[in-house]
């Protein structure tokens, strides 16, 4: 090549390489995390780094929720095969009694979490849950398995907002809506073994695998995870807060500008080691509030779209349709589609947002309860001997959209939204308002059946259902940003 062709060649390569390097600087200026945990667009490396990360994460955040799911399943599955207590399935007390004392696990949890950190609570709650379940398993009588249940449905109000709240506390923003879902993607799992393992023993042996086979991995991997830093943070220790936060960020992250951007944010909300009374007192703001109103409201247009009688009485339901599908079969498909449908969420969440797939699990939902009350009505006045599809499908429909949206969004919010400095008392409020909504739809759908028809029920969870399309459409959207940018949306302007 002549030298002047050379020179002109490698001055065109060295152009390329000052372009390039040009490029990479202004990407990795541009993917810097600013002191807040917010973050800007990322390297795809950076991304995968991330979503890596939450994935080695997954087995030890989800480490106690298949309990929930195996909870709230059980009485779905639970069939006497000529056990002493024969009347089990027609009490409807079975089903509804632990909703009700999970409130009152509910009102203390919070406290318990404050006081001890998310962490510990759940260690200190595990081994007494677990043998709550001996009540159940071993019952004589039906005054020793209500027992059984009430202790247990304490126990569950506990620690069932512990893994959202971690969750979200623990996550980057452009993660969180992965994280946060990956409890209830756990809840549905526990449901499906449940479902699984109760189509072949009795109710009795249920009880025992209920309390073992999530139980054990839940209390050996204990050790596994620090404590939450922003609960470390709040009670002052900022360097085991440092370490903690380490644990979950990368190594390139600004940990230390995180924490002092955490910590001014407690103290700028009067968040910081203050009592129960002055965090009554922080009602007052609206952006204490506010956040904890919306909570409540999303968890109750969940809870009134029926979901918790379709967990707790998907069998009978079947039973019901006489459609001459196999309803232990029937009940497996419906759980592998809930759990199907969670990782699908955790996916979107980061993606869509939650404003969107709260939006669209509204009229899902609603579209699945109208068909269930469809195939019931057409029962009652007709043959459907060739629709016996239709109720397997409606439910596949009503739970698959319920799981993509209502399911885990209002855990997700109830971290997100509620601030620290009333999480105590806030996050107490949104589980017993989840409690409380789960029990009156569990409790009154027998109570409804005998006054009314079965399709005009579920053609009221899908109006209730649709509610949650206009609380989509204001309730702020959280994709993306961090805790500290979340809670400018309720302060004044």
């Amino acid at each position: 090549m002549p030298p002047a062709e050379c020179k002109a060649s490698c001055s065109r390569i060295n152009n390329i390489r000052v372009s390039i390097l040009a490029t990479a600087d202004a990407a990795m200026e541009h993917a810097k995390v600013d002191q807040g945990g917010s973050t800007n667009r990322r390297l795809p490396s950076d991304m995968w780094t991330s979503w890596h990360h939450a994935v080695l994460q997954y087995p030890v955040l989800i480490r106690d929720q298949p309990i929930r799911g195996f909870f709230v399943t059980w009485r779905s599955m639970a069939h006497p095969h000529g056990q002493p207590i024969r009347y089990l399935l027609v009490t409807d007390w079975v089903a509804s009694l632990p909703s009700i004392s999970s409130i009152a696990g509910s009102l203390v949890g919070g406290f318990i979490m404050d006081a001890i950190g998310p962490r510990m609570t759940l260690l200190v709650t595990a081994i007494p849950c677990l043998c709550s379940w001996a009540f159940v398993g071993f019952a004589k009588s039906m005054a020793v398995l209500y027992v059984g249940r009430f202790i247990t449905g304490i126990f569950l109000g506990i620690f069932s907002p512990v893994p959202q709240v971690y969750a979200t506390e623990i996550a980057e923003p452009r993660i969180r809506g992965l994280m946060g879902a990956f409890p209830e993607s756990a809840v549905a799992l526990g449901s499906l073994l449940c479902y699984v393992f109760g189509s072949v023993v009795d109710w009795r042996w249920l009880s025992v695998l209920s309390a073992l086979i999530p139980g054990i991995p839940l209390f050996i991997s204990m050790v596994l995870l620090p404590e939450s830093p922003q609960w470390l943070i709040k009670k002052g220790k900022l360097e085991q807060a440092e370490k903690s936060l380490r644990f979950f960020r990368e190594k390139t992250h600004d940990v230390k500008g995180e924490i002092q951007s955490i910590d001014d944010d407690i103290k700028g909300a009067d968040g910081s080691e203050i009592s129960v009374l002055d965090q009554i007192k922080l009602f007052k703001k609206r952006e204490n509030w506010m956040p904890v109103l919306i909570v409540f409201l999303v968890f109750m247009c969940g809870q009134f779209s029926g979901f918790a009688v379709v967990v707790s009485f998907t069998g009978p339901i079947f039973d019901a349709a006489n459609t001459g599908i196999d309803t232990k079969t029937a009940t497996i498909i419906v759980g592998a589609v809930r759990f199907f449908a969670t990782l699908v969420s955790a996916v979107l969440l980061d993606h869509t947002g939650r404003k969107p797939l709260l939006i669209i699990s509204a009229i899902g939902s609603s579209v699945g309860m109208v068909c269930i009350g469809l195939f019931f009505y057409l029962s009652a006045h007709g043959s459907v001997e060739s629709l016996g599809w239709l109720p397997l499908t409606s439910l596949l429909i009503y739970v698959f959209f319920n799981e993509l949206g209502y399911g885990p969004i209002p855990w997700l919010l109830s971290g997100e939204l509620i601030p620290l400095a009333v999480r105590t008392l806030g996050n107490g409020v949104a589980v017993t308002a989840y409690s409380l909504f789960a029990f009156l739809i569990g409790l009154t759908f027998p109570i409804l059946r005998n006054v009314m028809e079965t399709y005009i029920i579920f053609w009221m969870y899908a109006v209730f259902s649709l509610s949650g399309v206009f609380l989509g459409i204001y309730l702020p959207e959280t994709r993306g940003k961090s805790l500290v940018e979340i809670g400018q949306f309720f302060k004044p302007k």
